[in-house]
C-alpha cells in the first residue's frame, strides 16, 4: 500500500507549513511540515527557506519513510484510510511511540478500533 493523496491532504491541513526556518517546541531547528533534515542529510539551520513545492516532497518522503516503518510492525490486513490514519499518527508521535503503543498490539490483536479519519 502506498500513503494516499487523500491522507496526505489531510495530513497537510493538520500541520503548519513553515517556509523559513523556526526552532520547534523542543528548540530544533525545523521547516516546511516540521522537517529537520533535508533529503541529502544536512540539518535544517536557522535562516533556511524552502518553497512550498520543496516542503510538499519533504513531506511526502518523511511519509513514504514512515509507511515503510509501519509495514515492518502491522500483522493484520488494514485498509487504506486505517493505514493513512496511522501514517498521520506516527507522522506526530514517532513510530518509535507507536512501536511500543497499546495501539499497535489492539490492531494486530484484531480487536476492533475505530481510527477517525
Amino acid at each position: 500500500m502506498t500513503f494516499s493523496d487523500k491522507g496526505l491532504n489531510f495530513l497537510k491541513r493538520r500541520e503548519a507549513c513553515k517556509l523559513k526556518a523556526y526552532l520547534d517546541s523542543a528548540g530544533i531547528p525545523t521547516i516546511g511540515y516540521g522537517t529537520i533534515r533535508y533529503l541529502d542529510g544536512t540539518i535544517v539551520d536557522i535562516g533556511d527557506t524552502i518553497s512550498q513545492e520543496q516542503a510538499d516532497i519533504l513531506l511526502r518522503v518523511e511519509c513514504a519513510g514512515i509507511l515503510r516503518r509501519l509495514e515492518g510492525l502491522i500483522s493484520i490486513y488494514i485498509v487504506q484510510n486505517e493505514l493513512d490514519a496511522l501514517v498521520s499518527f506516527c507522522y506526530n508521535i514517532g513510530v518509535g511511540g507507536f512501536k511500543t503503543s497499546t495501539l499497535l498490539k489492539k490492531i494486530n490483536s484484531g480487536s476492533e478500533i475505530k481510527l477517525l479519519y
